[in-house]
């Protein structure tokens, strides 16, 4: 008995369908692909489950014949391409003749259509790949597709696929995506009979691409553009300065397909350097034409990967142009520092935190901003200042009125360590580990004893989300709760915050509100981590963003405040693991200078 054989037809074409359809946003993406291959200038795509139960996708293109609609749902059948070298030029979406096929395989598949000014249109059915029935049908002009029970007789493949509102975000991004390169289409998109999203023909490419960036990202985009060798590169970035982002949101659109390419993310890093700081995500659209001969867009049976003749060239566009853009906006950020500056050469504390660092939360002594849970002054308690610096610089500050070891203030170095004298040791201290590890401690105890005391905001603070990231809502939820963040559901891809810790309560800073999105959508992005590893992390980015950061300047009574808490609450470690302190005994240093 021979043990190769050939493949049923409809068993053959639902292994190859998994090259193409990996679920239901896929079928969203080759449909909607064809419907603007068609010339259509209106799509609507409804979804139920998620697009398990059905995908359905009307558009007013310029429909099929009874012979062109009963060949599409055959395999390797295409209008797009007729010849090899056709391949060496793409010039449409779709083209691989595999799309229909592969999803009729899959699913119970209904096609009716109807050429313009046709009076008859027709209906080809397929279901699972076998059971082709083709009769006519009345339609409007365009084409109507309808993908029902998708994987139901699949049940390896169907076990893979996610919630229906994991799905069902996948089928809106994809259709966000087609929304910011086809700006002259109208699209509308249902869950069921609620209509989820709709862009009008005519629309800006801000509001188009506003969905698949956020609001506030789209409050802080720089303009990006440049032409060189053929190619012409238009869109949005957004301005570092502005923007804290904890993953990427940068889109690529390559002769309107989105796509992704490792020369192009290389030049977009490389022009970043110096303009972004370490964990923080570049944001935009970035919409290049080019030659379809330049590029292979067939790397990939979901077309998504591509590659360049002359990638050399990619790389310089993008590089120059997105670092010509960073130039220009971090000039205009500080040209408007240096406008602010007050009589005293001071700027206010937003602008210099903006120009120089993410975010600035208050110390613990600076109780003017500060709530009284954290004010750790006294009256009589530090000595008086002297206002001529020589004078400053000579005074040390004695921690004798303390009830703990005495120390000495010698000094600051590089604004970033503080150096004190604890009997005959030489003590140095990392100013951003010892706070970040004093308000982390802070925190878990406040965490681990009464619970963390809530402080409604007077304006509820709204957060995006991507929209895939929404169904770990309910695990996040917890968490939140129980780090005194309350936070609802907020549309389809936002959440609302209404309270906030105590703890965060105190200042009207812009940047506490950057660490609260910061928090909610890190606990939002990992629901694999266990509950504890999750709580640790978000403490840990509150207590990093709270603490004061190296290349500050203090001031003797500031030091000493610092040092002081650090010894009464017996903090080591900051949240990382980093020592806050190193000493350096005198016998070492005489040991150093050869005096022993």
């Amino acid at each position: 008995m021979p043990t190769i054989r050939r493949l049923p037809a409809h068993l053959a074409n639902q292994i190859a369908a998994g090259e193409v359809v990996e679920r239901p946003a896929s079928v969203v993406k080759e449909l909607v692909e064809n419907a603007l291959d068609a010339g259509a200038t209106s799509i609507e795509i409804r979804l139920l489950a998620g697009g398990k139960q059905l995908i359905e996708i009307k558009d007013n293109g310029v429909g099929m014949s009874r012979q062109d609609l009963e060949m599409s749902v055959e395999p390797h059948c295409t209008s797009k391409i007729g010849r090899a070298e056709d391949l060496s030029c793409i010039t449409t979406l779709g083209f691989r003749g595999e799309a229909l096929s592969s999803i009729g395989a899959v699913s119970r598949l209904s096609i009716s259509s109807c050429k313009k000014n046709n009076e008859e249109g027709w209906m080809v059915q397929v279901s699972f790949g076998k059971n082709k029935v083709v009769k006519p049908s009345p339609c409007a002009p365009g084409t109507v597709v309808r993908v029902e029970d998708l994987f139901l007789r699949l049940p390896a493949r169907a076990k893979f696929l996610k919630s229906d509102q994991a799905e069902y975000s996948r089928c809106l991004k994809m259709v966000q995506l087609f929304t910011a390169a086809w700006p002259e289409v109208e699209f509308r998109l249902k869950r069921g009979d609620r209509q989820t999203l709709l862009a009008r023909s005519g629309d800006s490419l801000i509001r188009r691409i506003s969905p698949l960036l956020g609001k506030k990202v789209c409050e802080a985009l720089i303009d990006v553009k440049a032409s060189a060798s053929g190619l012409n590169l238009f869109g949005y970035l957004a301005s570092p300065r502005d923007v804290r982002l904890s993953s990427r949101h940068l889109y690529f659109f390559l002769n309107r397909r989105p796509v992704t390419s490792p020369v192009m993310w290389r030049a977009t890093l490389d022009a970043m350097k110096g303009f972004i700081v370490k964990g923080n995500n570049p944001a935009g659209a970035i919409f290049i034409d080019i030659d379809p001969g330049l590029v292979d867009v067939n790397v990939h049976p979901t077309k998504n990967e591509v590659r360049f003749e002359s990638p050399n060239d990619i790389y310089r566009l993008i590089f120059h142009a997105l670092r010509k853009a960073l130039e220009k906006d971090s000039s205009t950020g500080t040209a408007a520092a240096v406008a602010s500056l007050g009589e005293k050469g001071q700027a206010p504390v937003s602008d210099v935190q903006d120009v120089g660092q993410r975010h600035t939360i208050p110390l613990p002594w600076e109780k003017e901003s500060f709530s009284e849970k954290f004010e750790v002054q006294e009256p009589g308690l530090y000595p008086e200042e002297t206002e001529e610096v020589g004078e400053k610089a000579k005074s040390s500050y004695s921690s004798d009125n303390f009830n703990h070891q005495p120390f000495e203030i010698v000094g600051q170095f590089h604004d970033s360590y503080i150096l004190f004298q604890l009997d005959d040791e030489l003590c140095i201290l990392d100013q951003h580990a010892a706070h970040e590890a004093l308000i982390y401690k802070r925190l878990t105890n406040e965490l681990d004893g009464q619970g963390v005391i809530k402080q409604p905001l007077l304006v509820p603070h709204v957060v995006d989300v991507d929209a895939e990231k929404m169904e770990n809502f309910p695990f996040a939820k917890q968490l939140f709760d129980k780090l005194g963040i309350d936070v609802d559901p907020f549309g389809e891809n936002q959440v609302v915050v209404r309270s906030l810790p105590k703890t965060l309560s105190f200042s009207k800073d812009r940047g506490n509100l950057r660490l609260i999105d910061e928090v909610v959508v890190f606990l939002m992005e990992n629901p694999e981590t266990s509950k504890s590893e999750l709580l640790r992390g978000a403490l840990s980015r509150l207590a990093c963003s709270m603490a004061v950061k190296a290349g500050k300047r203090l001031n003797v009574m500031e030091m000493a405040s610092l040092v002081k808490d650090c010894m009464k609450e017996g903090v080591s470690n900051c949240p990382h693991g980093r020592p806050i302190m190193i000493k350096i005994g005198l016998e070492d240093l005489q040991k150093r200078f050869f005096r022993k």
